[in-house]
């Protein structure tokens, strides 16, 4: 930098820390776990207060979607809603999990959990991922490290949420 002048390269490295400070504005709630099997992650969305990560089939003609949201914590303690829909269940297991299941039509169930972390929630859902993979992605979810950051933003599957 010479006379107060920023090249095209120093004007990048500034926006591209600009973005990467605006993702780690809220780091208890930038987790990722890791992806099913035959699955990545395709989308991820950093809100003011949530983080969405979207899960689907590496190969295209595969139906199949997994969603993680992290966001503060709803209540203090895991429980279920006073009221229930017909067509759900919803218990709270010897850990703390939330467990609802949704029966859908065709005998499809959609299965969510929610886990209390530190100081965040984070809830999995999904329509084809028994419970056992979504307790295994929970079970996985650690802070998105700067390496995984990198990867996201170099394959444009992160973007800011509103």
């Amino acid at each position: 930098m010479h006379g107060g002048f920023l090249g095209p390269a120093q004007a990048q490295e500034r926006r591209h820390a600009a973005e990467v400070a605006r993702y780690r504005e809220h780091p208890e709630l930038l987790y990722v776990g890791a992806a099913p099997p035959g699955m990545q992650i395709s989308h991820v969305v950093v809100g003011p207060a949530y983080v969405g990560v979207d899960y689907r089939p590496v190969a295209q003609n595969e139906a199949g979607y997994v969603g993680l949201t992290m966001r503060s914590q709803l209540t203090p303690t895991a429980q279920c809603p006073e009221l229930v829909q017909k067509d759900v269940t919803c218990s709270v297991d010897a850990r703390g999990d939330v467990r609802t299941v949704r029966e859908l039509p065709g005998g499809t169930r959609a299965i969510t959990l929610t886990r209390h972390l530190r100081d965040a929630e984070a809830e999995v859902n999904s329509q084809y991922l028994d419970e056992s993979g979504l307790r295994h992605l929970l079970d996985t979810l650690h802070p998105l490290s700067d390496e995984e950051l990198e990867r996201l933003m170099r394959e444009k599957v992160i973007e800011q949420g509103y």
